[in-house]
Formats: structure tokens, sequence, C-alpha cells
């Protein structure tokens, strides 16, 4: 067994659809980025259409449920939502849904926000989730989150470290997960191993560490710069590893490691992890830099199967 290699394309743009990724390499990946995209049933069925296309030509299928506007947590009709997505992704043939805490916090508010309480409400909802979807079949993969958001100027700091997903791995649900993103987790580890050595005091975390609960599925890019408050500098995600500002050695350790612990557990439970390359475009109707990262992962051997698996030449 092996992942499968995974493309994303916004959900209600089918024209974003990479077909001669999928048919070489066979996955693909479906956003909704904002959550006013699910208001209206015209949407809902823009989004159905289009799944059920990219169902038809790409192996494999996962969903990712908006981030902008859209607070599940706290909101009742953002959560009915959430349920519709995780259905529909059922109904359509996807294997499971990325999930986002998306509990943002202004920089002003950061000091005085209750973190662990924020984490108990989300990893009690979840439990919910779970009950409320009892016998669909999908599963829900919680991804970890930068350490600071992108400018510096906000947080989604609710799952970041592998200890931060401790509380859901005590509801012991087959179906909830992690969706390790690999990039995310290259800001965080690099951001908080500068300012443990700034501290003098060891870094807190290991770069491979994991969460004790199954890596469900695997997000991939580099990135650029750092962002901290006050900094006028700011933090590009989506960068090709050739590109980006964290060592590549380190980077593609990181992702062999989370590439690991995906097939370990797709293993017991008998499916196709993903390994998801969210690399930003120009143009995404006329890709590169998603090809300029396999042929990253092509040249590592610790990496080499990601891409031979498709057994296609390009």
């Amino acid at each position: 067994m092996n992942a499968s290699l995974r493309l994303t394309f916004d959900g209600t743009r089918r024209g974003q659809i990479d077909r001669r990724w999928a048919r070489e390499l066979g996955g693909l990946e479906a956003y909704v980025f904002d959550g006013g995209d699910l208001e209206h049933e015209d949407q809902w069925r823009v989004l159905d259409g289009n799944l059920r296309h990219a169902r038809r030509i790409a192996r494999e299928l996962t969903l990712h449920f908006p981030t902008e506007n859209a607070d599940w947590v706290a909101d009742r009709v953002v959560y009915d939502r959430l349920r519709r997505f995780c259905e529909l992704a059922a109904d359509t043939g996807a294997q499971g849904v990325v999930l986002h805490a998306n509990q943002f916090v202004e920089l002003a508010d950061w000091p005085g926000f209750d973190l662990a309480g924020a984490r108990a409400k989300a990893v009690e909802k979840l439990a919910r989730l779970d009950e409320d979807l009892a016998g669909v079949p999908v599963w829900i993969g919680v991804e970890n989150l930068p350490v600071i958001g992108a400018q510096g100027i906000d947080f989604d700091s609710v799952f970041v470290t592998p200890e931060d997903f401790g509380p859901l791995a005590e509801l012991g649900s087959e179906r909830i997960g992690v969706t390790w993103d690999v990039c995310h987790w290259a800001v965080s580890y690099s951001t908080l191993s500068a300012i443990a050595r700034l501290e003098r005091r060891p870094v807190p975390v290991g770069p491979y560490e994991l969460p004790r609960l199954p890596v469900k599925h695997v997000h991939f890019a580099s990135f650029a710069g750092h962002a901290m408050p006050g900094w006028p500098e700011q933090c590009t995600e989506g960068v090709p590893p050739q590109d980006g500002s964290i060592g590549q050695d380190l980077l593609a350790g990181m992702l062999a490691a989370a590439v690991e612990a995906a097939l370990g557990a797709a293993c017991a439970e008998g499916r196709t992890p993903g390994v998801v390359l969210e690399v930003q475009e120009d143009d995404y109707e006329g890709r590169k830099n998603c090809w300029k990262t396999r042929d990253w992962l092509a040249g590592d051997p610790r990496l080499a199967a990601l891409v031979d698996c498709s057994g296609s030449e390009r």
C-alpha cells in the first residue's frame, strides 16, 4: 500500500480540476473556502455536481470544509451545514472531510483568550458530530494550524502541536483523526524553535513528533517568510519546497514521518491515505508549481514512492 498524491481545487469551480493530474496521479481534494458559499440551495447543487464530476475522473476524493465565516463550534446553522457537508462527501464517494477549528482570535484579544476552554468546546462539538454521523462512511481529519496567522495579526491556534490533539484522542472515535499539515507544522516548529533558542531553553517539541490520534490525511507544501506580532514581514504558505524558507532535508523528514503514520492508520482501516499538495499557483487552470513539487518528491528517496506508485510517466 502507498499514499496517493492529490491536488486541490475550488469545489465551486469545475474548471480548476486538473484532468491530467487526476489521470496520472489519481487524487483530488475539493475546497469550499467561505461559509457563505454554502448558504443557498443552488450553491449546494453546483458543489454536488462538481464533486460527482471529480469522482468520475479521479481515483480518490476528499473534501475541505470552509475556513472563513464558518464557526461550526458556536454557530448552530454552520454546524448543520458541516453535518450536511459530511453527508454529501459520503454520498459523492469522498473518503473524508478536512476540518479547521475556525476559532479566530485577534491579536489584541489573544492574551486573555481561554485556549484550553476553546479546545474543550471544539472537542465537545466533534463528539456530537461523530454521533450525528453514525452510519455515514466518512472520516473527519482535524487539521493542525500554524502557531500564528500568516500576517501576524490573528490566531487560530486551538490545534497546533501534537499535544493539542490529546483531548481528541481521548474520545476514542474511529471516525475522527488528524489531517497533519506539514507546511503548517514547519511554520510552527520553526517559530517555536526560534523562541526557545532566544530564551535559552530546549525546544519543546521534536520536528518529527506527531499526535497520538491517528493521522488520516496529510497536506504538504513549504512556506516563505515568518510572521510575528509587530513585524512587517508576512508568511506565505503553499510554496514549492525548492523555494521555501525551511531546510529541504528537514521538510522532507517531516513529510516522511507523516506519511509513515498515515500509512499505518490507513492499513488498519483498509483505505488509501492521501498526500495533498497545497501549493499556490498563478493560474489554477494552468498549473506549474504542483508539478514542480511532484518532481521534488521524486528526487528524494524517502518520498519517491509517492510518485512511483502512479505508474505513469510525465
